[in-house]
């Protein structure tokens, strides 16, 4: 399985299972040792009362033996056994204490009293001038069998708790991931781009909510999205029948009148419309690489303040009744595209000549961060509240221009998105002139 909600179980049971057998292990550890601490106090007692006996002289002859259980031994330097209990009688020696140790406690595998392991206790006492050894040993079957009921124990519970723990995670995972499954299932059935639908809201302000709401607003921006793409499409349909239509209608005339045809002059207006055609759709290119982010980018380190003085002297040719005063135009250098930032020129240098009564002034400085071009005109100016819809596509805040005085309303949407690659921001507001001001600030730290 691969879902997610598969795969959080299975990290959180596998975490919880490790947490689990080292609590256990621990736990186990800590009952062991005591368990043996116990026995080894009880070995202890016994060794401290027979020491006692020694030292008060009352030396033993025997020792009764309960069970096989426990038993006595006592040494003397010379290896050979004092006393020791019944049930040890006749037997050699249990154990050799090492001479620089004075008491060692050590769990041995056999004694003479049976075949089960025993504590050993060793100690070397001092009584009556003389050295001896008593060994004192306890059968460690109880032991044992306590650590090991509890070793079963832990073997059933870790991994019945384990189980448990992984179907109740799985139970929570699905109810914690069921609003994101429902909400993936809704938009899996939105088919239809045009259509603005809308999550059914989760009413929670937890991380489900915020995803209820991010998503609602994605759609919302799909929703813009596809309109503007098939507003955009029809009216780019719209502006290249409009001069397909007319050379189609221009041909068609001299064919169905050949007496009366001027062949040089359909030839000029087919050109001219041909012209337009081509600039239309190097116009439409540009925006749709920009839209899917291929727009080419080739920088260079420009003196901008001659492309803007070129760019002016081309469109003094091209409106010469205009009056283009480019005394406000100073030394600038900026990182760019040289071809790019010379359309946005020629598009804001032909938007003010095309609505200026007499009069477009050129503007071109710079500031601290930053490069500020501005172009003025006289013309009629643009009302505060569509000075930013002149930067939407096929704008024409003029409804009685056409295309052939207006342009197909791309030019300022361009420019926009130059002077954006180029890290700058361009705003429209009102000119000293009395017109319009179109201004563009480019950055021109190193940080952008």
């Amino acid at each position: 399985m691969n879902s997610l909600r598969f795969r959080l179980t299975v990290v959180a049971t596998v975490l919880v299972l490790a947490v689990l057998v080292a609590g256990g292990g621990l736990l186990f550890l800590l009952q062991r040792g005591q368990l043996v601490d116990n026995v080894d106090q009880s070995l202890r007692e016994r060794a401290d009362t027979i020491e006692g006996l020694f030292a008060e002289g009352d030396t033993p002859v025997s020792f009764a033996a309960d069970d096989d259980d426990r038993g006595v031994q006592i040494v003397g330097s010379d290896g050979e056994v004092v006393v020791s209990s019944d049930n040890l009688a006749g037997a050699g020696q249990l154990a050799e204490l090492p001479s620089a140790t004075d008491e060692q406690i050590r769990t041995v595998e056999s004694l003479p009293l049976g075949d089960d392991a025993f504590r050993l206790l060793s100690r070397r006492i001092e009584a009556s001038g003389e050295t001896f050894v008593v060994h004192v040993a306890e059968n460690s079957d109880d032991l044992e069998e306590n650590t090991g009921s509890l070793l079963s124990t832990l073997g059933v519970a870790i991994p019945a708790l384990s189980l448990l723990f992984a179907a109740l995670t799985w139970w929570l995972v699905g109810r914690t991931l069921r609003p994101v499954d429902e909400m993936r299932a809704e938009v899996d059935s939105i088919s239809d781009a045009g259509e603005l639908r809308q999550l059914a809201h989760s009413g929670r302000d937890d991380e489900i909510g915020r995803l209820n709401r991010t998503l609602n607003q994605m759609l919302q921006r799909l929703h813009r999205s596809g309109e503007q793409q098939r507003q955009f499409v029809a009216d780019a349909a719209h502006e290249l029948r409009t001069p397909l239509t007319r050379i189609r209608t221009n041909v068609e005339v001299d064919l169905a009148q050949p007496d009366a045809a001027v062949p040089s002059r359909t030839n000029a207006e087919v050109r001219a419309e041909a012209v337009g055609l081509q600039n239309l759709i190097d116009d439409l290119l540009h925006l749709a690489q920009s839209d899917s982010s291929r727009a080419d980018t080739a920088t260079s380190l420009l003196d901008l303040d001659d492309l803007v003085i070129t760019e002016i002297g081309e469109q003094r040719l091209l409106t010469p009744a205009v009056t283009i005063d480019a005394a406000g135009v100073a030394g600038a250098e900026l990182e760019g595209d040289e071809l790019q930032l010379r359309r946005a020129l020629q598009n804001l240098l032909a938007n003010a000549a095309r609505h200026a009564r007499s009069t477009v002034a050129v503007t071109l400085r710079n500031e601290p961060g930053e490069v500020v071009l501005m172009v003025d005109d006289d013309g009629p100016g643009i009302a505060p509240e569509k000075r930013e819809l002149v930067f939407d596509r096929f704008s024409r805040l003029d409804e009685a221009r056409t295309a052939d005085n207006g342009g197909a309303g791309l030019g300022l949407a361009i420019t926009r998105d130059i002077v954006q690659r180029h890290h700058g921001v361009i705003t429209c507001v009102e000119s000293p002139l009395g017109g319009a001001r179109f201004m563009a600030s480019f950055r021109t730290n190193a940080d952008h």
